[in-house]
């Protein structure tokens, strides 16, 4: 995919000391500002022993959604005993540790007092909480990702070696895993959708294919987490995406074809239509348009169209590359590059991108390309 030339802030949340998530998500560009007022802010505690860490330093980190905030930093006494006081406006997540690779991260509430008692040669495998169901819900999640973390591993080490047979395997295996765990994240969620330990759960999903539980959560914990960095984020996202969710009415284009007559998304309802935003420029999307072109010859006679959207400036480029790949379905564009009006409208963070759209023009898919594509049209048409 061709991205646009923007920065993104990524939303990235360590849920476990070893290994990481393969889930993140993109934030809008501007981070939301907490709307806490200072006033507003109160205490909490965090105490505990660090069993085997004598006078060690342990540190306190605040968890944002665009960087990490050093809190405090203390020394245990000579049985490990460690605490923390500090002020608190909204819940958060929050770690602790003798080092990065050797902590525990606790979701903190305002005037919450919490106990850790845990092993100094591994935090994160030997802590035990008292004090915050939260943080033990946190706990919950990490087990239910282990499974999928393990199996990455295992990707990891096949690439490595470059060992083909050994990686498809692992392919396999992890796309089982891949399902059952995202099948219990969303159990997980839909029994405590308004918890913190739920907005960390999400992150796990995809927007795209799980909006309903993004939502679920947002909504859940409104009046709960303002204020919060990661809720706020996402919830931006989740108003931002509501109206490109799957079974949203899509948004209206009306463009210029190659002739200068202005064509309408609106006009082609009735059929299946698949928008593909591409560009002659983009050389991912001249590598799909075979694969496009193959499904609108089959597909096209049972009630299948597609509106070519282009991101095109120059107008010369555009209808070239439209007559070299053969790309017998409609076109238009404004040739305003990534100032066109669509870009906002669509969200279009890079091409190719493509919706598919029903015909009472709804969406139907989203992100439909080569096998996935495929797949869908048969579904929907038949061999």
């Amino acid at each position: 995919m061709i991205l646009k030339k923007r920065l993104h802030f990524i939303l990235s949340f360590v849920l476990l000391a070893v290994a990481c998530s393969n889930q993140s998500a993109e934030t809008n560009d501007q981070l939301v500002e907490s709307a806490v007022d200072a006033s507003n802010e109160k205490s909490a505690k965090i105490s505990g022993v660090i069993n085997g860490s004598a006078n060690a330093d342990i540190y306190l980190q605040s968890l944002g959604a665009s960087a990490v905030e050093g809190i405090d930093t203390v020394k245990t006494d000579d049985k490990g005993s460690f605490s923390f006081e500090f002020s608190i406006a909204t819940p958060g997540f929050y770690r602790i540790g003798l080092t990065e690779q050797n902590m525990c991260v606790l979701i903190v509430y305002p005037n919450d007092d919490i106990n850790i008692t845990a092993d100094g040669s591994n935090i994160y495998k030997t802590y035990n909480v008292d004090g915050s169901e939260e943080s033990n819900n946190l706990k919950n999640l990490n087990s239910i990702l282990t499974a999928r973390d393990s199996i990455n591993m295992v990707l990891q080490k096949a690439q490595m070696t470059r060992n083909q047979q050994l990686f498809q395997e692992a392919v396999v295996v992890y796309n089982q895993i891949t399902e059952s765990v995202d099948a219990q994240i969303k159990a997980f969620i839909t029994k405590q959708p308004g918890t913190m330990a739920s907005l960390a759960a999400i992150q796990n999903l995809s927007m795209d294919n799980d909006y309903q539980y993004f939502k679920q959560v947002t909504e859940a914990l409104k009046g709960k987490a303002d204020g919060n960095e990661f809720y706020e984020s996402i919830k931006t996202q989740v108003q931002q995406q509501g109206k490109l969710a799957i079974g949203a009415p899509a948004p209206e284009i009306a463009l210029p074809q190659p002739n200068g007559e202005v064509l309408k998304l609106s006009d082609l309802k009735g059929q299946y239509v698949l928008i593909d935003f591409w560009a002659s420029w983009c050389g991912p999307c001249r590598k799909e348009n075979p694969n496009v072109r193959k499904v609108y010859a089959k597909y096209h006679d049972k009630g299948f169209e597609i509106l070519g959207v282009s991101l095109d400036k120059n107008s010369s480029a555009w209808l070239n590359a439209i007559k070299q790949d053969d790309l017998q379905w409609r076109h238009i564009s404004d040739l305003k590059y990534w100032q066109s009006d669509v870009v906002p409208e669509y969200q279009i963070k890079g091409i190719p991108l493509t919706y598919l759209v029903d015909p009472e023009g709804n969406i139907a898919a989203k992100n439909l390309r080569g096998t996935s594509l495929e797949q869908k049209l048969a579904e929907i048409f038949g061999e």
